[in-house]
């Protein structure tokens, strides 16, 4: 079942130059956008999207993850990932923002430490010390890093969930199947991620047709690691899975 909701209508036109709009709201002369399918759910802004190298797309006001608008409504689920993804990467960069902040104290206190070492001599054991708590933001950092790391896993699972719902709301929109060249129109993609995606979809009907709507293990598309999450069933208009 298709949905129209947040859908402009052909005959509307651009408040901003007076140019046509298409179907979902996009003026082709000036590039603004007034469809609700170009509302970002991460801050609520009319805008359009732009490509970026990390997230794929991106909000051009908040800079958020963001999956390219489509006839069919963007479902929660989707939002959510999204959301989820934000917020894993905001944690990244704190903590590698933090890590860096600790080496370079670390690194500092060990040169001021060694030059009050060289000038003192102190004991043996206040040496030891010394170096020893010069050590402890080392060792801060080491931590950091390690959280980011994990945040960034994170991150990528969340934004991989996103877009694979997002493959899935569209193809149960579709009464027949749903091509890897429509796919990459709707999505903004390469052909080559759209069969990737539809792949997965298909791999998910099979599965849930012989296993029936118990919890399943989704793997991610693409990302730096072979991270798998659990992904759950959602309605017809989202697609065959909530996650």
């Amino acid at each position: 079942m298709t949905s129209t909701a947040g859908v402009a209508r052909q005959s509307e036109a651009c408040s901003a130059c007076g140019g046509s709009l298409d179907a979902l709201g996009h003026c082709a002369k000036c590039g603004a956008v007034f469809g609700e399918a170009y509302r970002c759910p991460l801050c609520g802004a009319l805008a359009d999207v732009e490509r970026d190298s990390r997230l794929y797309y991106r909000c051009r006001v908040c800079g958020g993850p963001r999956i390219p608008p489509s006839p069919i409504p963007i479902s929660e689920a989707e939002v959510q990932r999204l959301k989820a993804a934000r917020s894993e990467q905001f944690k990244a960069v704190a903590f590698r923002v933090g890590a860096g902040f600790a080496l370079a104290s670390s690194a500092l206190s060990l040169l001021v430490t060694s030059l009050v070492l060289v000038a003192t001599t102190p004991a043996l054991f206040a040496q030891l010390a010394a170096l020893i708590a010069c050590l402890v933001p080392c060792a801060l950092a080491l931590f950091a890093f390690r959280q980011a790391r994990s945040h960034s896993r994170s991150f990528h699972a969340a934004l991989q969930q996103a877009w694979f719902l997002a493959a899935a709301r569209l193809s149960a929109s579709r009464s027949g199947r749903l091509t890897a060249a429509e796919l990459a129109e709707l999505l903004r993609v390469d052909e080559a991620r759209a069969e990737l995606l539809l792949a997965e979809v298909s791999v998910q009907d099979f599965v849930y047709a012989e296993s029936g709507p118990e919890r399943l293990r989704v793997p991610e598309l693409a990302g730096p690691s072979e991270v798998s999450v659990e992904a759950e069933r959602i309605d017809a208009t989202a697609g065959p899975l909530k996650q």
